[in-house]
């Protein structure tokens, strides 16, 4: 019996101590594995750390404020269709397209060097091709002085440089009879408090214009970057804004220089430009009112020209030419109903006078209706009716068949969106 409970004792021992002695080994185990994972933490510590040195020594180089890249720009995309009759008696000519002058694809990319470098780059898709609405680069001197140098818009007029995107202007349509817009050169721009009034300034000078002799005897045409042998244009506007709120802007502008481009035959002649330009926006409640207008006149000094009958002869006009709009539109912003609140009124209407007895002489009105339908505030589905009507005012002895008068009608379904 006492055997019996020794080697029960005996084993019940034996059985602790091989229980104590597995604990034991796994304890030791977890310990080894733990002590691993530690190591292994510390190596990923030790390169987290590493990586947050590299990350803080790049951002040290690349600060807030000093160098900047965005993208932004705007699309455009629609329908056109429209007829054109005479009274020559010859049948209407009829035409429909996706895209034509309702299509534009413009990135503009701007990179900010510093506090006071930008760098401004549009390149455009539209009429099929691919081309540059702008590359400049400007320096920021001071809040009310701006250097520019490159290719940019110049400063005459509202339209050109303000209110030409699409999803800015409140028709399908540019106005007729606009002066150049591009051109390569250099340009200051800023403003300052006048009291209770404001005032800005756009000043450049630009390798400017010159003549075409040939295809349209007397019209002018951007020399760009051929404009070597030829004086320069100096162009400019300025602008005030009378009232504390900003509601009314009103501008004036001017372009003056030689158009010879190194043909002798021009050497004496000049040309001179004038705009005068208006900007309302008023909340009248219960809506939203936006007049705009402006005003041109082109005159280009005497000169001859190649008579298109005859190239051994020639001949010359009064060469000066006259443009101008007027615009309204109407949107219900404080309208309960939010579609009626998006929708938006618009009516245009211009006027294009060409030099008489010119080989390209008419009197030519432009006539605009306008539905415009706000999906928020830079994307726009507009639709305009137009119409054109052209009276020839050409010399009809350069010609060997009377130049008939002409009648556009057109309807546009437009899409914009600003990027």
């Amino acid at each position: 019996m006492e055997n019996y409970i020794w080697n029960k004792r005996k084993r019940v021992s034996t059985v602790g101590i091989l229980t104590v002695a597995t604990w034991c080994l796994v304890f030791n185990l977890a310990d080894a594995q733990q002590m691993l994972t530690r190591e292994e933490q510390a190596k990923k510590d030790s390169v987290t750390d590493a990586r947050i040195a590299m990350l803080e020594k790049h951002a040290a180089l690349h600060k807030p404020g000093l160098d900047h890249f965005v993208v932004v720009g705007l699309t455009t995309f629609g329908y056109a269709s429209g007829k054109t009759t005479s009274n020559d008696g010859s049948a209407p000519l009829k035409a429909s397209a996706f895209g034509t002058d309702s299509y534009e694809f413009s990135p503009m990319l701007l990179w900010r060097q510093g506090k006071k470098v930008l760098l401004e780059f549009e390149p455009s898709f539209n009429n099929d091709g691919v081309g540059v609405n702008w590359a400049a680069i400007s320096y920021f001197a001071k809040p009310n002085l701006i250097f520019r140098g490159g290719y940019f818009v110049v400063p005459f007029g509202m339209y050109t440089k303000k209110l030409a995107a699409a999803w800015i202007n409140k028709v399908a349509t540019d106005p007729i009879g606009l002066p150049t817009a591009q051109d390569y050169g250099f340009g200051v721009s800023g403003g300052l408090p006048l009291g209770s009034m404001k005032w800005n300034y756009d000043l450049a000078v630009t390798n400017g214009l010159t003549i075409d002799p040939t295809v349209n005897n007397g019209t002018l045409t951007n020399v760009n970057l051929g404009a070597a042998a030829r004086n320069k244009t100096f162009v400019g506007r300025l602008g005030l804004l009378p009232f504390s709120n900003n509601s009314l802007e009103i501008g004036v502008s001017g372009m003056t220089g030689g158009v010879s481009n190194g043909n002798m035959t021009y050497a004496d002649v000049r040309a001179n430009l004038y705009a005068f330009d208006l900007n309302y926006v008023k909340n009248l409640s219960p809506v939203l009112i936006n007049v705009k207008s402006q005003y041109n006149v082109v005159d280009v000094g005497t000169a001859t020209y190649v008579n298109p009958l005859d190239a051994t002869k020639s001949y010359t006009f009064n060469n000066s030419s006259t443009s101008g709009y007027g615009q309204l539109s109407i949107r219900p912003t404080e309208s309960q109903i939010d579609f009626i609140k998006n929708l938006e009124l618009a009516f245009r209407y211009g006027q294009y006078n060409t030099p008489k007895n010119s080989v390209w002489g008419a009197n030519t009105t432009q006539t605009d209706y306008g539905l415009n339908y706000w999906i928020n505030w830079r994307t726009v589905v507009r639709v305009t009716y137009e119409v054109l009507n052209s009276k020839s005012t050409v010399d009809q002895s350069l010609f060997t068949s009377p130049v008939p008068n002409t009648k556009t009608q057109a309807f546009h379904i437009q899409f914009s969106i600003q990027l």
